[in-house]
Protein backbone atom coordinates (compact mmCIF):
# COMPACT_ATOMS: atom_id res chain seq x y z
CA UNK A 1 0.00 0.00 0.00
CA UNK A 2 2.66 2.41 -1.24
CA UNK A 3 2.00 5.97 -1.12
CA UNK A 4 3.83 9.27 -3.42
CA UNK A 5 4.21 12.26 -1.91
CA UNK A 6 5.94 14.90 -4.11
CA UNK A 7 7.51 18.05 -2.54
CA UNK A 8 8.35 21.33 -4.35
CA UNK A 9 10.29 24.48 -3.57
CA UNK A 10 13.08 25.50 -1.08
CA UNK A 11 12.40 23.38 1.77
CA UNK A 12 12.37 20.76 0.50
CA UNK A 13 12.41 18.59 -2.82
CA UNK A 14 11.73 15.30 -4.44
CA UNK A 15 9.43 12.66 -3.17
CA UNK A 16 8.78 10.27 -0.29
CA UNK A 17 7.12 6.76 -0.92
CA UNK A 18 5.11 5.86 2.38
CA UNK A 19 3.16 2.82 3.88
CA UNK A 20 -0.33 4.11 3.61
CA UNK A 21 -1.97 2.29 6.33
CA UNK A 22 1.20 3.62 9.16
CA UNK A 23 2.54 6.68 7.25
CA UNK A 24 6.09 5.03 7.65
CA UNK A 25 8.46 6.75 5.44
CA UNK A 26 10.15 3.43 3.62
CA UNK A 27 12.05 5.18 0.46
CA UNK A 28 12.81 8.58 -0.85
CA UNK A 29 13.48 9.91 -4.71
CA UNK A 30 15.43 12.65 -5.91
CA UNK A 31 14.61 14.57 -8.55
CA UNK A 32 16.88 14.94 -11.64
CA UNK A 33 19.44 17.97 -10.96
CA UNK A 34 17.91 20.89 -11.41
CA UNK A 35 14.01 19.71 -11.36
CA UNK A 36 11.82 19.44 -8.81
CA UNK A 37 8.48 17.00 -9.01
CA UNK A 38 5.03 18.94 -9.37
CA UNK A 39 2.33 16.29 -9.59
CA UNK A 40 2.02 12.38 -9.12
CA UNK A 41 -0.80 9.93 -10.31
CA UNK A 42 -1.04 6.49 -9.56
CA UNK A 43 -1.38 3.70 -11.79
CA UNK A 44 -1.71 1.36 -9.45
CA UNK A 45 0.34 -2.04 -8.26
CA UNK A 46 3.13 0.39 -7.10
CA UNK A 47 3.18 1.96 -10.26
CA UNK A 48 2.69 6.08 -10.26
CA UNK A 49 3.91 8.70 -12.46
CA UNK A 50 5.70 12.24 -11.84
CA UNK A 51 5.78 14.99 -13.26
CA UNK A 52 8.60 17.78 -13.02
CA UNK A 53 9.78 21.78 -13.60
CA UNK A 54 13.23 22.45 -14.27
CA UNK A 55 15.53 23.85 -16.69
CA UNK A 56 14.55 21.97 -19.87
CA UNK A 57 10.84 23.00 -19.82
CA UNK A 58 11.30 22.43 -23.46
CA UNK A 59 10.56 18.63 -22.54
CA UNK A 60 7.16 16.82 -20.81
CA UNK A 61 9.72 15.92 -17.60
CA UNK A 62 7.79 13.17 -17.11
CA UNK A 63 8.93 10.18 -15.08
CA UNK A 64 7.26 6.50 -14.16
CA UNK A 65 8.34 4.77 -11.01
CA UNK A 66 7.79 1.22 -10.13
CA UNK A 67 7.55 0.94 -5.80
CA UNK A 68 7.57 -2.94 -4.25
CA UNK A 69 5.53 -4.69 -2.04
CA UNK A 70 8.31 -3.32 0.43
CA UNK A 71 7.60 -0.02 -0.51
CA UNK A 72 10.82 0.64 -2.13
CA UNK A 73 11.71 2.78 -5.11
CA UNK A 74 12.81 1.56 -8.04
CA UNK A 75 14.82 4.04 -11.03
CA UNK A 76 12.37 6.77 -12.43
CA UNK A 77 12.03 5.88 -16.08
CA UNK A 78 11.36 8.84 -18.32
CA UNK A 79 8.46 8.73 -20.64
CA UNK A 80 9.58 9.18 -23.80
CA UNK A 81 9.34 12.88 -25.53
CA UNK A 82 6.98 12.15 -28.19
CA UNK A 83 4.08 10.77 -26.45
CA UNK A 84 3.56 13.45 -24.22
CA UNK A 85 3.71 17.27 -25.15
CA UNK A 86 6.56 20.16 -24.13
CA UNK A 87 5.29 21.71 -20.89
CA UNK A 88 3.12 18.69 -19.57
CA UNK A 89 2.75 19.45 -15.81
CA UNK A 90 -0.96 17.67 -14.90
CA UNK A 91 -1.01 14.13 -15.39
CA UNK A 92 -3.89 11.53 -14.62
CA UNK A 93 -3.51 7.92 -14.87
CA UNK A 94 -5.78 4.88 -15.28
CA UNK A 95 -5.03 1.56 -13.40
CA UNK A 96 -2.26 0.09 -15.04
CA UNK A 97 -0.91 3.19 -16.69
CA UNK A 98 -1.73 2.57 -20.50
CA UNK A 99 -4.32 5.54 -20.38
CA UNK A 100 -3.07 9.14 -19.25
CA UNK A 101 -5.07 12.05 -19.45
CA UNK A 102 -2.82 15.73 -19.46
CA UNK A 103 -2.87 18.99 -19.21
CA UNK A 104 -0.33 21.94 -20.72
CA UNK A 105 -0.71 25.66 -19.09
CA UNK A 106 -0.29 28.40 -21.61
CA UNK A 107 2.69 30.16 -19.82
CA UNK A 108 1.97 33.30 -21.97
CA UNK A 109 -1.18 34.23 -20.92
CA UNK A 110 -2.78 34.14 -17.44
CA UNK A 111 -5.59 31.71 -16.75
CA UNK A 112 -4.91 29.58 -19.95
CA UNK A 113 -4.28 25.93 -20.98
CA UNK A 114 -2.60 25.68 -24.15
CA UNK A 115 -3.29 21.88 -24.75
CA UNK A 116 -5.33 18.91 -23.34
CA UNK A 117 -6.16 15.16 -24.21
CA UNK A 118 -5.78 11.71 -23.97
CA UNK A 119 -2.44 9.25 -24.61
CA UNK A 120 -1.95 5.71 -24.88
CA UNK A 121 1.18 3.98 -23.12
CA UNK A 122 0.53 0.99 -24.85
CA UNK A 123 -0.13 2.40 -28.61
CA UNK A 124 1.44 5.82 -28.42
CA UNK A 125 -1.57 7.18 -29.81
CA UNK A 126 -1.97 11.01 -28.88
CA UNK A 127 -5.69 12.02 -29.00
CA UNK A 128 -6.17 16.19 -28.46
CA UNK A 129 -9.55 17.77 -27.05
CA UNK A 130 -10.18 20.94 -27.59
CA UNK A 131 -9.80 23.86 -24.69
CA UNK A 132 -12.09 26.78 -24.51
CA UNK A 133 -10.64 30.06 -23.30
CA UNK A 134 -9.85 29.15 -19.75
CA UNK A 135 -7.63 27.06 -17.34
CA UNK A 136 -8.33 23.37 -17.11
CA UNK A 137 -6.53 21.59 -13.79
CA UNK A 138 -6.69 19.03 -10.94
CA UNK A 139 -8.12 15.84 -13.25
CA UNK A 140 -9.27 12.74 -11.64
CA UNK A 141 -9.74 9.49 -13.92
CA UNK A 142 -11.99 6.73 -12.83
CA UNK A 143 -10.64 3.33 -12.91
CA UNK A 144 -12.25 2.57 -16.19
CA UNK A 145 -10.42 5.69 -18.00
CA UNK A 146 -14.24 6.72 -19.23
CA UNK A 147 -14.61 9.47 -16.74
CA UNK A 148 -12.87 12.40 -15.88
CA UNK A 149 -13.56 14.70 -13.47
CA UNK A 150 -11.57 18.05 -13.36
CA UNK A 151 -11.66 21.78 -12.59
CA UNK A 152 -12.41 24.75 -14.89
CA UNK A 153 -11.93 28.50 -14.62
CA UNK A 154 -12.99 30.49 -17.69
CA UNK A 155 -10.81 33.47 -18.86
CA UNK A 156 -12.82 35.44 -18.04
CA UNK A 157 -12.32 35.11 -14.62
CA UNK A 158 -14.82 33.73 -11.14
CA UNK A 159 -14.42 31.04 -9.25
CA UNK A 160 -13.60 27.74 -10.70
CA UNK A 161 -16.17 24.72 -11.12
CA UNK A 162 -15.95 21.18 -10.82
CA UNK A 163 -16.88 19.19 -14.51
CA UNK A 164 -17.29 15.90 -14.36
CA UNK A 165 -17.45 14.10 -18.00
CA UNK A 166 -16.48 11.43 -20.51
CA UNK A 167 -13.22 11.05 -21.30
CA UNK A 168 -13.29 10.49 -24.65
CA UNK A 169 -15.55 13.51 -25.55
CA UNK A 170 -13.92 16.11 -28.11
CA UNK A 171 -14.39 19.15 -25.74
CA UNK A 172 -14.58 18.37 -21.69
CA UNK A 173 -15.84 21.00 -20.81
CA UNK A 174 -18.38 21.47 -23.29
CA UNK A 175 -19.51 18.22 -23.07
CA UNK A 176 -18.93 18.16 -19.41
CA UNK A 177 -21.72 18.93 -16.38
CA UNK A 178 -20.96 21.03 -13.50
CA UNK A 179 -20.75 19.09 -10.30
CA UNK A 180 -24.13 21.74 -8.44
CA UNK A 181 -25.71 20.31 -4.80
CA UNK A 182 -29.02 19.39 -4.60
CA UNK A 183 -30.23 23.28 -4.68
CA UNK A 184 -28.85 23.63 -7.91
CA UNK A 185 -25.80 25.55 -7.27
CA UNK A 186 -22.22 25.16 -7.73
CA UNK A 187 -20.07 23.81 -5.30
CA UNK A 188 -17.27 26.12 -4.43
CA UNK A 189 -14.87 23.33 -4.44
CA UNK A 190 -11.34 22.58 -4.45
CA UNK A 191 -9.25 18.71 -5.44
CA UNK A 192 -11.94 17.02 -6.92
CA UNK A 193 -11.17 12.98 -6.92
CA UNK A 194 -13.14 10.69 -8.52
CA UNK A 195 -14.86 7.75 -7.32
CA UNK A 196 -13.53 4.39 -8.68
CA UNK A 197 -16.36 3.41 -10.03
CA UNK A 198 -16.69 7.02 -11.76
CA UNK A 199 -19.74 7.69 -10.02
CA UNK A 200 -19.18 10.30 -7.38
CA UNK A 201 -16.52 13.22 -6.72
CA UNK A 202 -15.22 14.00 -3.83
CA UNK A 203 -14.69 17.54 -2.98
CA UNK A 204 -13.18 19.64 -0.72
CA UNK A 205 -15.39 22.42 0.50
CA UNK A 206 -15.40 25.60 2.70
CA UNK A 207 -18.86 26.19 4.46
CA UNK A 208 -19.55 29.14 6.92
CA UNK A 209 -22.22 28.54 9.37
CA UNK A 210 -25.20 30.92 8.72
CA UNK A 211 -24.52 32.76 12.00
CA UNK A 212 -20.81 33.69 11.07
CA UNK A 213 -17.92 32.33 13.08
CA UNK A 214 -16.05 29.45 13.01
CA UNK A 215 -16.41 27.27 9.53
CA UNK A 216 -16.07 24.14 8.26
CA UNK A 217 -14.02 22.79 6.36
CA UNK A 218 -15.50 19.04 4.50
CA UNK A 219 -14.74 16.48 2.60
CA UNK A 220 -17.99 15.98 0.49
CA UNK A 221 -19.23 12.62 -1.41
CA UNK A 222 -21.04 14.42 -4.65
CA UNK A 223 -23.07 12.09 -7.25
CA UNK A 224 -21.68 12.41 -10.28
CA UNK A 225 -25.01 12.64 -11.95
CA UNK A 226 -26.27 15.17 -9.31
CA UNK A 227 -28.20 14.97 -6.58
CA UNK A 228 -27.68 15.00 -2.47
CA UNK A 229 -23.85 15.31 -1.21
CA UNK A 230 -22.60 13.35 1.72
CA UNK A 231 -20.22 14.53 3.92
CA UNK A 232 -17.60 12.29 4.98
CA UNK A 233 -15.41 14.31 7.00
CA UNK A 234 -15.09 17.79 8.41
CA UNK A 235 -13.17 20.17 10.88
CA UNK A 236 -14.08 23.28 12.70
CA UNK A 237 -11.85 26.66 12.96
CA UNK A 238 -11.66 30.33 12.99
CA UNK A 239 -10.80 31.71 9.76
CA UNK A 240 -8.00 34.03 9.90
CA UNK A 241 -6.24 35.61 6.52
CA UNK A 242 -3.76 33.03 6.30
CA UNK A 243 -5.81 29.96 6.84
CA UNK A 244 -8.78 29.19 4.03
CA UNK A 245 -8.54 25.38 3.86
CA UNK A 246 -7.49 23.33 6.44
CA UNK A 247 -5.90 20.76 4.54
CA UNK A 248 -4.73 20.31 0.82
CA UNK A 249 -3.77 17.18 -1.56
CA UNK A 250 -6.80 14.74 -1.19
CA UNK A 251 -6.15 11.10 -3.14
CA UNK A 252 -7.83 7.27 -3.10
CA UNK A 253 -6.63 4.17 -3.30
CA UNK A 254 -7.08 2.28 -6.47
CA UNK A 255 -9.61 0.12 -5.07
CA UNK A 256 -11.57 3.34 -3.94
CA UNK A 257 -12.06 1.87 -0.49
CA UNK A 258 -10.18 4.65 1.16
CA UNK A 259 -9.54 8.73 1.01
CA UNK A 260 -6.23 10.65 2.19
CA UNK A 261 -6.11 14.15 2.99
CA UNK A 262 -2.95 16.03 3.83
CA UNK A 263 -2.68 18.57 6.58
CA UNK A 264 0.41 20.12 7.97
CA UNK A 265 1.65 17.77 10.06
CA UNK A 266 -0.24 15.27 9.82
CA UNK A 267 -2.72 12.82 7.49
CA UNK A 268 -6.14 12.10 7.60
CA UNK A 269 -7.22 8.67 6.17
CA UNK A 270 -10.76 8.42 5.64
CA UNK A 271 -12.85 5.19 4.74
CA UNK A 272 -15.31 5.68 2.52
CA UNK A 273 -18.19 3.48 3.47
CA UNK A 274 -18.31 4.38 7.12
CA UNK A 275 -16.25 8.12 7.05
CA UNK A 276 -13.91 6.21 9.85
CA UNK A 277 -11.02 8.38 10.23
CA UNK A 278 -7.52 7.75 11.71
CA UNK A 279 -5.40 10.25 11.78
CA UNK A 280 -1.38 9.88 11.11
CA UNK A 281 1.43 12.35 11.90
CA UNK A 282 3.13 13.43 8.82
CA UNK A 283 6.19 15.46 10.15
CA UNK A 284 7.67 16.61 6.75
CA UNK A 285 5.03 19.09 5.88
CA UNK A 286 2.00 19.21 3.87
CA UNK A 287 3.17 17.93 0.59
CA UNK A 288 2.44 19.54 -3.42
CA UNK A 289 0.52 16.42 -4.57
CA UNK A 290 -0.05 12.61 -3.30
CA UNK A 291 -0.81 9.41 -4.64
CA UNK A 292 -1.85 6.77 -3.39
Amino acid sequence: MALVSAYSGRRAAGASVRDARTGAVTDRVKPPAGESFTRVTSAGQGAFFLTGSGARDDSPLVYRLQVDAAGRAGQLAPVPGDLLPPGCRQIAASPGGTLLAYTVPDMTAPLSTAEAGLVDLATGERRIVSVPAGSLGKLSLANDGQTLAFQWQPRSGGAPDVYVAPAAASDWVAQGRVLADADGLPYDAENPVISADGRAVYLTVVQPEPTGGPHWNRLLEAPAGGGQHRVLFELRYQPNRNVFYMWGPVCRDPAGEWLLAFATGYVYRIEISSGAVIRLPFPEGQPYDAAW
